[in-house]
Order: structure tokens, then C-alpha cells, then sequence
């Protein structure tokens, strides 16, 4: 985290105000490469929703996952 924190402030010195990581684990286990925190995303597994994920998390769209947890029909 050591590394991801002085990159974040080397990119911001570049005009990149807001950079973000994503980890994504193809064969996920109980454990994660990174703190899930507002800046990092961990994606366990892979198929092509990741895309859609990944996209959201860009866009700093908070409530991604309810949107996407209310739109399963029951």
C-alpha cells in the first residue's frame, strides 16, 4: 500500500486528480490483493461483466452494486 500511496501522489503531480486501482483476482480465494477502499477495487473471478464493472468504478458511480443487486428479478 506503501507503493500505491506514492503513486497516487506522483500522478497526481502529473493532473490526474483521482487515480484508482483495480485488482482482479481470475481464481479468488479468501483473501484479496488490496483493502477494498474508495481508490481500489478487488474483482474475484472473471467473465465479461468485469467490464461493466470495472467501467462504473471509474466513473465513481456509488451505488453501482445496489442498481445492479435491485435489477434481479425475484
Amino acid at each position: 500500500m506503501t507503493q500505491w500511496e506514492m503513486f497516487k501522489k506522483t500522478q497526481r503531480g502529473h493532473g490526474i486528480a483521482d487515480p484508482k486501482l483495480v485488482c482482479i483476482d481470475i481464481q479468488p480465494y479468501g483473501t484479496s490483493q488490496a483493502p477494498e477502499r474508495d481508490d481500489i477495487l478487488n474483482i474475484g473471478g472473471f467473465s465479461d461483466a468485469v467490464f461493466n464493472v470495472v467501467s462504473s468504478f471509474l466513473e465513481n458511480d456509488a451505488s453501482r452494486f445496489v442498481r445492479k443487486v435491485e435489477s434481479v428479478e425475484l
